[in-house]
């Protein structure tokens, strides 16, 4: 597993701050440790036990930036 943090990832979701780990084989798998959301006034943590589909929504936008970010 190799850790990641994203400091601002923009998607159709929202604006997202996420840190976790991703699997260097495959298949590739993403776990997060923490997931925040822009709110009006801020960083927001989100709590992940309650936000499952919404992890799930995220993932291959995650995936894409990561894997953009480690073809450079």
């Amino acid at each position: 597993m190799e850790l990641f943090h994203i400091s601002r990832i923009n998607t159709p979701k929202g604006i997202f701050r996420i840190s976790g780990s991703i699997s260097v084989s495959a298949p590739q798998a993403i776990k997060l440790s923490s997931l925040e959301i822009m709110g009006t006034d801020g960083w927001v943590q989100l709590q992940l036990k309650v936000v499952d589909d919404l992890i799930e929504s995220l993932t291959p936008f995650v995936e894409q930036h990561l894997n953009t970010q480690h073809n450079k």
